[in-house]
């Protein structure tokens, strides 16, 4: 009587559960490597955004300044953005008299319809030049 070597149906059935559990362990890290990927996505382009946004607002005409919202246009349709503009008294900065010469600018942007958010707050020192008076 001679003895075929080779596996038994349990050593099977366990080497196969150790595989779908490493596989299973695989898929789930390749999921989260997947999102962690969009977020830093995200993150880098609402960043940019934001700064273009600010330079333009920082470069608009300070008594102008005001609230606004809209989105990138087709360059970035899947970004929107949205400005809050406040005025900071003299009191709020610690300088007596200062009214009127420093508003606290802030810029949100969101992308699509998702909870991502990117804020960037700057402050806009008014120069005293109105574009009129500069000659522009």
């Amino acid at each position: 009587m001679s003895r075929e070597s080779g596996f038994t149906l349990l050593e099977v059935m366990v080497a196969v559960a150790i595989i779908a559990i490493a596989f299973v362990s695989l898929l789930g890290s390749q999921s989260q490597s997947i999102s962690m990927a969009a977020l830093s996505r995200f993150d880098t382009m609402a960043s940019l955004l934001a700064g273009q946004k600010i330079a333009e607002l920082q470069l608009a005409d300070f008594a102008g300044l005001h609230a606004e919202q809209g989105d990138f246009g087709e360059d970035f349709p899947e970004f929107q953005w949205q400005s809050e503009i406040r005025e900071l008294s003299g009191d709020e900065i610690g300088i007596n008299g200062a009214d009127d010469m420093l508003k606290l600018v802030e810029v949100t942007i969101r992308m699509g319809s998702t909870d991502d958010v990117y804020r960037l707050r700057t402050l806009v020192m008014n120069n005293g030049l109105s574009k009129d008076s500069a000659g522009n």
